[in-house]
Order: C-alpha cells, then sequence, then structure tokens
C-alpha cells in the first residue's frame, strides 16, 4: 500500500469519524436524564429518587434556573410523588460541568420557592427563586422523598423539564422498580487493628459495607465503613476502623444503602435517619457476614520476610557454579582463564615440590609446544621453581592461540556480513509517513469509541 492511498483511507476514517461523534453527541444528549429510586423495591413507601437532567447546549443553557417539574405519569408502573413537599426535598442544586459523581452538587439552590403537584400524584414541580444561572455542561440534581414506588416491580420512562414557563428543555429518564439485594463475605483473619478486609460485597443499588460491634440496625455499634460502593460486586473491600481494635473480636460485616444519595456514609451520624442497612419484603435486615478479627500489632510484617530468604537460593548457586571450575583447572586453562584466575586462590596443588619436581614438566612440554614455542623456551631455561611461575603465566588470560584468532575473526567477519545482508533487505515496501500513520491510528481509535458510546446509547 502506497502512501497515496494510506492518505485516501484516513480521509474516508475521518469523515466517518465525524459523523458518528455528531451522532453520539445527539443520542447522548436525548439522554442525559436519570432516575435513580433508593430503596428501589416496588411498593416502597419512603423511597428517595435522585433525579438529574444534563443542560448540555440546550436552551436554557445562560439562564436562570427557575423550576423543575418530575413527570411520573407518562409511562407505568408510575410512583407517587404526592407527599413530596418543600421540607421534605432533600437538596436542588447544580453540578458546575457535571463533574462530580452521582447527585452530588457544587451550588445549592438558595430557596425553594414552591412545591407544587400534578397528574393526580405521579408529577412534581419545584418553583425556586431564580438565583442561579446555569450554565452550558452544567447538571441540575433534584434529590426527592419520600417517593411512593408502584406495586409491581419494572422500568417506566419518567419526564424531567427545565425553566417550564420558560424556554422550556425536556428530558426523558428511566425508572427501575425491583426488589434489592445485598449479600457480604467476609473471612476471619488477622489485622493489626486499623482496616479490616471484606472477601466480596455485592450489592443491587449500590451504597456502603460497615465493621460493626453487633448485628441489625445499631448506628452506636459502627466502627467504621468503606467508601461508596457502586452497585454489582466488589472484592478484597477494605474498611478503615475508626475505632481501631485492641484485642481479638468478633464483628459484623453489614451492608448499607445511600438512601440520601450523596455517596457519604451518613447512617450513623444520623442517628440512623439515612443511609439504613438493606432490608427485605419483610423489613428484616440482610446482606451481613460475622468474622472473628485476631489482633496482632505486627500483622502485615511476613510478607517482607518471605521476600529477604530469596537471596539465599541465589548465593548457594553460585557457590556451586564456582566449584565447578576445580576438577578442569589444568586441563582447560587454555579455554577458561577466568576460571584459572579464580582457582589462584589454591596453591597449594602447584606449589607441591613432589608434583612439581617430577619429570612431568617435560611430558608436559609436549602440551607447551602445542601451544606455542614461547613456552618451550621458558621451560628449557628455568627450574623447577621457573616452571611453575610459567604455568602460571601460562594460565593467563593471554593463552589463546593463533587459530583461536583467526577463528574469532573470521566468526566476526561472518556475522557482520550476515547483519549487513539482513539490514539491506527491506522487502520492497515503500516508508510510510510516520506522522500520517501516527494519526490514522488516532482515528481508529477515536471511530471505535465514538461507535461504541453510539451502540451503547439506550
Amino acid at each position: 500500500m502506497d502512501v497515496l492511498s494510506t492518505r485516501r483511507i484516513g480521509i474516508v476514517l475521518l469523515v466517518l469519524l465525524t459523523t458518528t461523534v455528531a451522532l453520539s453527541g445527539v443520542a447522548a444528549q436525548q439522554q442525559a436524564a436519570t432516575v435513580d429510586p433508593t430503596p428501589s423495591g416496588p411498593n416502597e413507601a419512603e423511597s428517595i429518587h435522585a433525579v438529574t437532567f444534563a443542560v448540555g447546549d440546550s436552551a436554557v443553557a445562560g439562564t436562570a434556573f427557575e423550576d423543575i417539574r418530575i413527570d411520573y405519569s407518562v409511562d407505568a408502573p408510575a410512583a407517587d410523588v404526592s407527599n413530596v413537599g418543600a421540607s421534605t426535598i432533600e437538596r436542588v442544586g447544580i453540578d458546575r460541568g457535571n463533574d462530580d459523581p452521582g447527585s452530588q452538587v457544587d451550588v445549592r439552590a438558595a430557596e425553594i420557592s414552591e412545591v407544587s403537584g400534578g397528574a393526580d400524584g405521579a408529577a412534581v414541580q419545584i418553583i425556586l427563586a431564580g438565583d442561579r444561572e446555569l450554565r452550558q455542561g452544567d447538571q441540575v440534581v433534584a434529590v426527592i422523598r419520600p417517593v411512593q414506588n408502584p406495586q409491581n416491580a419494572g422500568t417506566a420512562d419518567v419526564e424531567l423539564a427545565v425553566n417550564t414557563q420558560g424556554a422550556a428543555v425536556s428530558r426523558t429518564g428511566s425508572a427501575t422498580y425491583e426488589q434489592h439485594d445485598a449479600t457480604v463475605t467476609a473471612a476471619d483473619q488477622t489485622s493489626a487493628g486499623e482496616t479490616v478486609v471484606i472477601d466480596e460485597v455485592t450489592l443491587s443499588e449500590g451504597g456502603f459495607v460497615a465493621i460493626q460491634n453487633a448485628s441489625g440496625a445499631s448506628p452506636g455499634e459502627i466502627r467504621g465503613a468503606s467508601a461508596y460502593l457502586g452497585p454489582g460486586t466488589h472484592q478484597d473491600v477494605e474498611v478503615p476502623l475508626n475505632a481501631p481494635l485492641d484485642s481479638t473480636r468478633d464483628l459484623v460485616a453489614q451492608s448499607y444503602t445511600d438512601s440520601n444519595a450523596d455517596r457519604d456514609f451518613d447512617y450513623a451520624a444520623s442517628g440512623g435517619e439515612v443511609d439504613g442497612p438493606y432490608r427485605n419484603t419483610d423489613d428484616n435486615v440482610i446482606g451481613s457476614d460475622t468474622l472473628t478479627v485476631t489482633y496482632d500489632p505486627d500483622a502485615g510484617s511476613t510478607p517482607t520476610a518471605t521476600e529477604t530468604a530469596t537471596p539465599t537460593s541465589t548465593e548457594t548457586a553460585t557457590a556451586t557454579e564456582t566449584a565447578t571450575p576445580t576438577p578442569t583447572a589444568t586441563a582447560t586453562s587454555t579455554e577458561t582463564a577466568t576460571a584459572t584466575e579464580t582457582a589462584t586462590p589454591t596453591p597449594t596443588e602447584t606449589a607441591s615440590a613432589t608434583e612439581t619436581a617430577t619429570p612431568t614438566p617435560t611430558a608436559t612440554g609436549t602440551d607447551s609446544s602445542a601451544g606455542g614455542g614461547d613456552t618451550d623456551g621458558e621451560t628449557t631455561s628455568a627450574s623447577t621453581d621457573t616452571e611453575t611461575a610459567t604455568a602460571s603465566e601460562t594460565a593467563s588470560p593471554t593463552a589463546p592461540t593463533d587459530s583461536d584468532s583467526e577463528t574469532a575473526n573470521s566468526a566476526g567477519m561472518s556475522s557482520d556480513a550476515t547483519a549487513t545482508d539482513s539490514s539491506d533487505d527491506d522487502g520492497g515496501v515503500p516508508p510510510v509517513d510516520d506522522e500520517f500513520g501516527a494519526l490514522l491510528a488516532a482515528l481508529l481509535v477515536a471511530l471505535l469509541f465514538g461507535g461504541a458510546t453510539l451502540l451503547g446509547s439506550p
């Protein structure tokens, strides 16, 4: 593929990417509304609904935040909001830039002027003082209670409208009503007293897992709670203890909801008014497990000791390798010059007068003549002591013969030649512009991400 063809493909991909991003933006804006009931169980009489509405670049951007209307009557099953009033609303405000998780807000509405119902109790309108400006990219947040969930399980559309008296903008969200569930698995463990680790937590609606002294709804017995956990299953959840342990204790790991949708655990601080434990249809507390935590102030130091033991085996292996050259110190003096130097600390063997004085050196002259004439000259002109010194010199790294040098040179030339041949063979493929290749790769990634966003939008 030549450079021109590559550029044409890049242009086509760029057009497709632009189209995909535009369509996904429209789809996201159409679905930029959420309704999250907690608890979500059918027929719950005290449910809290957290509602969000993305301003985006709609007509209300740049205008005052005047009101929000939440209408459940547009679909079935419908919730009842007839008991929602100004004093029961948790909060109404704005998440600037839509960068905070869940239903957290940066700016609260200063005053709720009026709350009115409609649609036979299935709709509520919250009218504000209009002292807050909506900006492009903001998210409107309203957390209302008490909401009566419908009797039947299911998912229903909910219509949200902002500034209904002026440049109204409506979006559609959905609320799912299902029996919530929670499970907790916690194994016995040893701890230094400051944290407890929960093996697995499954929360149908998100929330928290807390460590407490006793089971059930006991705000005064809580020793610590996890950070907010989203809906689904979480493993190895660490719970810091506000009341550290100083002895071995039997404790309870209990699951809790985030009923006021602020992602902060408020159950103990509120005296049990909000963020209560998960319950079943019979109002019994569910989602808990008991465990024994053995107190050990030194818990956690064992892994360090295990790691430091590893080098011992390495040293033992090295000693085994060093012992190998001993039997071949004389036989392979030329090939293992380094090994001979390592064996130097054992001159006792060479210094033995019996071995050196034997006629054996005359016999080893055969080896010396095979290795080169210089060695013969030194052997004939020296005494037994001189022969020992000569042996030390022979064992030095200068032992390689001319034939060895020639072999090494020829091997090096062969290697260089091979490298040259392989580097010259480029297969006849013309080079592709590096900058354009990088741009093409980035376009492919963005195209795939945009397509996934579009396909994932409901």
